[in-house]
């Protein structure tokens, strides 16, 4: 099948645009019409009536007959004969107009001569009927239309072919300021829709083949043959129960941002035209992707091994320091692949056919799925990376191949093969099905809307959450909010209620919002009750942030429903308890309880509960973290909820007991804490307690107890050295510390300064601002 597809897709070999168009910047013809002398541009009303004097009714060809019929056609025209141009660089416009066309229709091989055939005039309510034009000159292969600027409206291009219509307006110079121009081949149906006001200036072209012996007729490239003959295959293979994705690989190779359909290059477009249109004929899906091939390996050069690495080996001690490398390597570009021991084909970057981005992730290929004429890693890479010797192993090199390719599968695999790449590739062909479901017509939304709550259904079933660094080393991370936003639009309460009790305590990353209220509100709340109860019971470092973040949303409307009242007061019990619970069982040396953000979470909760005036949990959530100040930093969690909630607590109708209780309580520790001013040291005296205790550091803690020395020299080896900057910068010791490079080895120059002291300061003066800012809030609150 492979070997037939590539030769299927060989038969489409030029871009399949049968028009192009485009508005220029105004360059004066010079234009003089016989009997009226050179006209102005743009055209005014009197001269443009004068023009028309000198015209005649243009007819129209019907078989071999010339005819004329206003009912067909009505518009005035001159013939070239009586048509001069005094500026010698229009005729360079116009072979510049050709070299464009010749790009856009794909005719770059080909020299193209435009002749110019008629001036025409279009007048208010001016028209032509659908038509093709004939073969007016031997080997004539296209029509092409200059508009000159004159202001008018309405008296669109309609190019027909295929199935498909193109509209061109010549915009510019309808708006009077530029030149529009549009080319069409010879044997289009198109057609002009009536002027509706104002006049329109054209000169037509009929655009000619230079002679070529043994060239065939150049007629508007026409598909369908091959697109049936590939659908064909298509249904052959997605009949094949093995049958599973295939990827058509294009010839161009792009980069991640610059794919997309219409940025194609050359036949790399029709041919993904033909694949869509022939994967849709044949119940597939297919998606424009970007395919990459990555391959590891060793890397391989002409040096002569045994003198880099002993010319390594001195740089390595003698030159090589802290902020130079004098090592000479080569660039990745000069060494080839040896043995490739690692490999991987995937495909990513997704758009469909009509150039909307996909976020379905990275998808795993397999070699046996790609069609290609062309080995991916034929040619140079479109990335590498080269990895210098290391310790005992040897040198290395990466090396990425990115090509476009069409990516088809069967419909009826769609969810299989999305589940098989994850959760968020599944995430995102469900939000393009429900694209799709909002703009169905009403006999079929009741279908695709089962089929989105099927699919959504098995995404639930087998949901993967996202841990470690999962969600951040993705390309093309997908928001997994959307996923919720998708099922309350379908509508389905037990698939809501599934999805909340199965995945969202595990993961953290989804968000609900307004759209989950209102479907609350419209099936019950009460039915929601049990699962909300999970989730904001089940506390982990990764759902707590998300959880105070929810117990918000829903403490924050604004109605007064008894229904959710009772239920939020329920929420902010449960939640108090789970974070009580959860600080108590983890370990403070977990790097992921220290990321957690304990001031939104403060922030979050205490908002929820003074929302709906929950007092009791409030008073623990407050204790909890005043008695837990090593988890609750007064400054960077408390104080920052304080100021953070300050216009919450400006909305109190009378004062609450919990928020002055813990007003109070900062303020109390704000003035413990600035109760004594800093004390500015008296000699060269420095805190000597350093976290390692070798020799190097024993002699550097001796330098910092001593009152009298300032300034210590120590000449250490490279890694001595970095050692001692370590300790320095971890223990925050009050030095300065710099490498003087003179004499071997180079001497590490240490100087005590009053940084500690600047910092104390800060703080207090910090801690002084903060109680002032405290004062005032409580006594506003007091007010109350």
């Amino acid at each position: 099948m492979y070997d037939t597809l590539i030769q299927a897709l060989a038969e489409v070999d030029r871009p399949g645009d049968v028009c192009t168009s485009g508005n220029l910047p105004l360059t004066m013809p010079g234009l003089v019409v016989e009997g009226l002398g050179m006209l102005r541009l743009p055209l005014g009303e009197s001269q443009a009536r004068e023009l028309v004097a000198r015209c005649r009714q243009a007819p129209y060809g019907k078989g071999a007959q010339t005819l004329v019929d206003t009912a067909v056609r009505r518009v005035w025209e001159l013939d070239s004969k009586f048509v001069q141009f005094t500026n010698p660089k229009w005729t360079l416009l116009i072979d510049s107009i050709i070299g464009e066309v010749q790009k856009k229709l794909g005719l770059e091989s080909r020299k193209l001569t435009a002749h110019l055939y008629k001036l025409l005039v279009y007048e208010t309510g001016s028209f032509f009927l659908p038509h093709r034009d004939g073969e007016k000159l031997d080997r004539m292969v296209a029509t092409l239309v200059v508009v000159l600027p004159s202001a008018h409206e309405g008296g669109a291009l309609i190019v027909s072919h295929d199935g498909h219509q193109h509209e061109i307006t010549f915009s510019g110079a309808a708006l009077g300021h530029e030149l529009s121009y549009a080319a069409f081949y010879a044997d289009c149906q198109h057609e002009v829709r009536p002027l509706e006001s104002g006049y329109r200036l054209c000169l037509t072209y009929n655009v000619t083949l230079v002679k070529s012996r043994g060239r065939k007729r150049v007629t508007a490239p026409s598909y369908e043959p091959v697109v049936d003959k590939i659908s064909s295959l298509l249904i052959d293979w997605r009949n094949n129960p093995d049958s599973h994705k295939i990827a058509v690989s294009l010839d161009h190779r792009y980069t991640r941002d610059g794919l997309s359909l219409d940025a194609l290059k050359g036949v790399d477009r029709s041919q993904a035209e033909v694949l869509f249109e022939a994967a849709q004929r044949s119940d597939c899906v297919a998606h424009l992707a970007l395919i990459t091939l990555w391959q590891h390996g060793t890397a391989e050069s002409d040096w002569d091994e045994y003198t880099y690495r002993r010319n390594r080996s001195y740089h390595s001690w003698s030159d090589f320091d802290e902020d130079d490398d004098e090592s000479g390597d080569k660039g990745a570009s000069e060494y080839e692949m040896g043995e490739i021991f690692d490999t991987s084909l995937s495909a990513d970057h997704w758009s469909d056919r009509q150039g909307e981005k996909v976020i379905l992730g990275k998808i795993r290929l397999d070699e046996t799925e790609i069609v290609t004429d062309t080995e991916l890693d034929a040619g140079d890479p479109s990335e590498e990376d080269f990895e210098d010797y290391t310790g005992n192993a040897g040198m290395t090199l990466e090396r990425w191949y990115h090509r476009a390719a069409v990516v088809i599968w069967p419909r009826e695999k769609h969810f299989e093969v999305l589940c098989e790449a994850g959760t968020d590739a599944s995430i995102g062909g469900l939000e393009a099905m429900v694209k799709q479901l909002r703009q169905a017509s009403n006999a079929h939304q009741v279908v695709q809307r089962q089929e989105c709550l099927a699919f959504a259904s098995g995404i639930v079933d087998v949901w993967q959450p996202v841990h470690g660094g999962q969600s951040w080393d993705k390309p093309d991370k997908i928001d997994r909010s959307i996923f919720s936003g998708l099922l309350c639009e379908l509508d389905d309460p037990a698939l809501v209620r599934r999805f909340l009790s199965k995945v969202l305590p595990v993961d953290g990353e989804i968000q609900l919002d307004a759209a989950f209220v209102k479907l609350c509100k419209r099936h019950g709340w009460h039915n929601f009750e049990a699962d909300l109860l999970v989730i904001i019971a089940a506390a982990r470092v990764e759902t707590l942030i998300r959880n105070a973040g929810l117990l918000r949303l829903l403490c924050r409307q604004r109605d007064k429903n008894q229904e959710r009242l009772d239920l939020c007061a329920r929420l902010c019990d449960d939640f108090v308890e789970a974070l009580v619970t959860f600080d108590n069982q983890q370990r403070d040396d977990d790097w992921k309880i220290q990321q957690l953000d304990r001031a939104n979470l403060l922030i979050s909760g205490a908002d929820a509960m003074l929302a709906i005036d929950a007092q009791s949990p409030l008073t623990r959530l407050i204790n909890h973290a005043l008695n837990h100040r090593n988890k609750y930093k007064l400054n960077d969690v408390q104080l920052a909820a304080i100021f953070a909630l300050e216009p919450r607590f400006e909305k109190l109708v009378i004062s609450n007991e919990p928020v002055l209780h813990w007003l109070a309580a900062c303020r109390q520790l704000l003035q413990n804490r600035t109760a004594k001013l800093p004390e500015k040291p008296a000699d060269y005296r420095r805190a000597d307690k350093l976290s390692c205790t070798c020799v190097d550091c024993s002699a550097l803690s001796q330098f910092l107890t001593n009152p009298e020395q300032r300034k210590i020299r120590m000449p250490l080896n490279k890694e001595r050295r970095r050692h001692l900057h370590d300790v320095i910068n971890s223990d925050r010791c009050d030095l300065t510390h710099v490498t003087e490079r003179s004499g071997r080895p180079y001497t590490l120059v240490c100087t005590k300064t009053t940084a500690s002291y600047g910092r104390a300061s800060n703080i207090y003066e910090r801690d002084l601002k903060s109680l002032a800012r405290i004062i005032d809030i409580e006594q506003r609150v007091l007010a109350k």
